[in-house]
């Protein structure tokens, strides 16, 4: 296995961009909270035409948040999730990033928790000629979507649960990706398949929910994740390049790097930085995928940035992304 988005990003395992770098960072940092695409199986993903094919970014919503995925989709050859999920991060807090030249009150490491409790769910239905064996070509049935319903909402571990049809998810998408073009003209109506989504009680069933799911009469596919590190403790986030995440070049450079903590430094709407390393970054996306995060993954060095306005976090994102040695910037869901 490839990068952790290789097998849930058709076309994101060759070449680099600066919107893979955004992709990687919205599993990371639950860019998109309403998830509303279900992942294809590799075999789907690898044929479906590329003007049909989703965004990076649409796809990492897929796979953020609440309702996303079994990382894997149907493939017969996919991994089961463990149903152990490993033990939260340690609490202390990482050391500034290597290479860091952040300095003040105005900057600090990531805070040592709180590491959120249980997780979000989405179980996706089968519609007509999706690729998923489980649905045999056929959308799922009334009945067969009534029975799911009255499952979850009896499943002790599920907190609770909503059905989210194709127009809803539609808005929902929508609203997670309000202000960016390119997003917003990715998809239609019909592209978007119903669901339930809700969340579970305990990180522990977060590993073991998709497989109970999977084979049930009418669904596609299902997928668990713990709730985004980042949530409520900052408004806005920017990553640096990586070896392979900006395309055309490598690693942001020192001065580069310097450039853009000085230009947060100065920015009276910035309150704090937390100044994120990759191993840090690591831990936050292990956390979130319950242990399921392949080794091989990659992950970006970057900044978490609190705002004196959180409703200013878009703007921001959108001006600092243009910054050099910058692969990518974001608001960070609170929903």
């Amino acid at each position: 296995m490839g990068d952790a988005l290789d097998t849930i990003v058709p076309g994101s395992g060759s070449g680099g961009s600066r919107r893979r770098a955004r992709a990687r960072r919205a599993v990371l940092s639950g860019v998109a909270a309403v998830a509303v695409l279900p992942v294809l199986p590799p075999t789907a993903a690898q044929a479906a035409p590329s003007p049909k094919a989703p965004s990076p970014e649409a796809s990492a919503a897929r796979a953020s948040a609440p309702r996303a995925e079994s990382p894997q989709g149907r493939s017969p050859k996919a991994a089961t999730p463990t149903a152990r999920p490993p033990k939260a991060p340690s609490l202390k807090a990482p050391s500034l990033t290597t290479g860091s030249s952040a300095t003040g009150q105005k900057f600090s490491p990531p805070p040592a928790g709180p590491w959120p409790k249980g997780g979000t769910f989405s179980v996706f239905l089968c519609w007509d000629d999706a690729p998923w064996e489980n649905c045999h070509g056929r959308a799922v049935t009334a009945e067969q979507r009534r029975a799911l319903g009255e499952r979850l909402r009896a499943m002790p571990q599920v907190k609770d649960v909503r059905f989210v049809s194709r127009q809803e998810a539609l808005a929902d998408y929508r609203r997670a990706y309000a202000g960016d073009e390119v997003m917003l003209s990715v998809l239609k109506a019909g592209d978007l398949p119903e669901s339930f989504v809700g969340t579970l009680r305990d990180r522990a069933d977060i590993a073991p929910f998709p497989a109970a799911l999977n084979r049930a009469p009418g669904v596609a596919n299902a997928g668990a994740f713990g709730h985004p590190f980042w949530r409520y403790k900052a408004d806005a986030y920017l990553t640096l390049c990586g070896a392979d995440d900006c395309a055309g070049r490598g690693r942001a450079t020192s001065q580069e790097r310097k450039a853009v903590e000085a230009r947060l430094a100065g920015m009276e709407e910035v309150e704090h930085v937390y100044v994120e390393d990759a191993a840090h970054a690591r831990r936050v996306l292990s956390f979130m995928w319950a242990g399921r995060l392949p080794d091989s993954a990659t992950v970006s060095e970057g900044y978490f940035v609190k705002l004196a306005d959180p409703t200013d976090a878009r703007s921001f994102a959108a001006t600092m992304e243009e910054l050099p040695g910058v692969g990518g910037a974001g608001v960070v869901e609170t929903g």
